[in-house]
């Protein structure tokens, strides 16, 4: 809050910490007739006033100051007052028309005293040292002088300053500047650091958490003891607002297993005291098993997938979640029904499940479309492709089969060859195509040669597509006994009329 008091034009505003503002009122130093003092006058004469070289009309006459004139006198001798105007020093006769106005000194319109050099401060304030952040700013006993331009140096006591406080919330000299009038001078303070000697911790009422829990610190208090004796020697309870906490926020449930070391902090860094707060690892209280493959079962040497089984799993801390991320044990050999196990964070599951035997049920045979030959070839198995299927649905590729076939490679037609392997067998037709039949480059055999031909080609022979064997015949446009990109290249070439096919 600001106070105003004025004494005609002038008050005083005091600065803390750039914050809180406040007003001394200082009484005026003279009556409105007493002209035995220094102060400001009003000339009222109509033919002005004369200024002297000394305190009598018969002294050397230096010039006239106009009527409707302030002057400041700058001291006085009876009726005699020694002042300044316009840059000349002299003595008036006040009694000759001059009207008291106050006792501070006169302000010219642009904010300059007349016949004043500068301001002092001619008695500091009583008080000089402040405790950090405990006091307010205190000008009791301050005394601020204009100091006049003239030979001797001449001061007199002035109203209406401003005293600007540096913050007291931190130790240490600071400055402290008055201003009146356009002027400033300054004197030094000291803020000294609070007289705390040590600071002693009550530990909160919870210190060891499990991991997820949300760390409190409810029930800390933190006791200043004081080497000036406010405390009485049983120290003082601090407000949170007096101290800081730093190394752990509070609130946090995010810390992982440890120890944490929580330092508790007043005014200054050397000025601490720690505690610790103790972290565990969450242990499992219980493990579920909420989802699992259907009937459990799994034939020799096959393996659980461990994506078909969801766990749940409950902590200490209260918590539970979906553990999909975990061991599991369990004997995939022997034939028969076993137990097994799913292992999270030192606790199991077990379920029973049922091993079954493997055997072969029978051969299948690859896709046959694309094994035969041309009219005058020999007989070509090599896309022929025989597999040994198991029971568990599972089948390795074999090549110690037999084959048996009457194919008369000089005559077009289908032929059934018969694929055995111990007592399995399966077959499939193989054909002789007559040469004339195929046009080179029409690999999907639709009767023309086109772009979407040399993709099929391409992608055959990248492994992407199968072909028929009357497709593979037509693909093999250099006839090296092979479909390769070179020859998917060489159809777009021919698709797009810039080569030739001929066998």
């Amino acid at each position: 809050m600001v106070k105003r008091i004025f004494s005609f034009s002038f008050y005083i505003v005091i600065l803390i910490s750039a914050a809180a503002l406040f007003s001394v009122f200082f009484s005026a130093a003279a009556g409105a007739e007493d002209t035995e003092s220094g102060g400001t006058y009003l000339v009222t004469a109509s033919e002005g006033l004369k200024v002297y070289s000394s305190a009598s009309e018969s002294a050397d006459f230096l010039t006239i100051i106009p009527m409707n004139t302030y002057i400041t006198a700058i001291s006085t001798s009876g009726t005699y007052a020694y002042t300044t105007y316009d840059a000349v020093y002299g003595w008036v006769n006040l009694s000759s028309g001059a009207e008291y106005i106050s006792s501070k000194p006169s302000i010219t319109e642009n904010g300059e005293i007349e016949g004043v050099k500068s301001i002092a401060v001619t008695q500091l304030p009583s008080k000089l040292t402040y405790i950090e952040g405990e006091e307010d700013a205190d000008i009791d006993g301050l005394e601020v002088s204009a100091v006049f331009d003239d030979e001797n140096g001449t001061k007199m006591a002035v109203e209406g300053y401003t005293v600007s406080f540096p913050s007291l919330d931190s130790y240490g000299t600071k400055t402290v500047t008055v201003y009146y009038a356009g002027y400033s001078t300054t004197f030094k303070i000291t803020v000294a650091k609070v007289p705390v000697t040590g600071i002693v911790i009550t530990l909160p009422e919870k210190t060891s958490y499990v991991e997820g829990e949300t760390i409190s610190f409810d029930g800390l208090t933190v006791t200043a003891y004081f080497s000036d004796g406010r405390d009485g020697g049983n120290g003082i309870i601090l407000t949170s607002d007096e101290y800081t906490v730093s190394g752990i926020t509070e609130g946090t449930s995010a810390l992982s297993p440890g120890a944490y070391t929580v330092t508790v902090t007043y005014k200054y860094p050397e000025i601490s005291a720690e505690f610790h707060i103790y972290v565990s690892e969450k242990q499992v209280v219980t493990l579920k098993l909420l989802e699992a493959p259907a009937g459990l079962t799994i034939y020799r040497g096959q393996t659980f997938d461990t994506a078909d089984f969801v766990l749940s799993a409950t902590y200490d801390n209260g918590e539970t979640e979906t553990i999909t991320d975990f061991d599991i044990e369990y004997d995939n050999m022997t034939i028969g029904t076993h137990t097994a196990r799913i292992y999270y964070m030192g606790k199991y599951v077990a379920f029973d499940y049922e091993v079954l035997a493997v055997f072969e049920t029978s051969i299948a045979l690859g896709d046959t479309t694309a094994v035969g030959s041309y009219t005058g070839n020999n007989v070509d198995f090599s896309e022929l492709h025989v597999y040994l299927v198991y029971n568990s649905g599972d089948r390795d590729e074999i090549f110690n089969y037999e084959l048996t076939y009457d194919i008369d490679t000089d005559t077009a037609g289908t032929y059934r060859v018969y694929v055995s392997y111990k007592d399995f067998t399966a077959s499939f037709l193989y054909t002789v195509a007559d040469k004339s039949d195929i046009r080179l480059g029409d690999a999907n055999c639709d009767g023309t040669v086109n772009a979407a031909d040399a993709r099929l080609a391409l992608r055959y022979a990248a492994g992407l597509e199968d072909l028929t064997a009357d497709g593979i015949l037509a693909a093999d446009v250099n006839l090296d006994g092979k479909v390769t990109a070179s020859d998917a290249r060489t159809i777009l070439r021919a698709a797009a009329g810039l080569e030739v096919l001929s066998v």
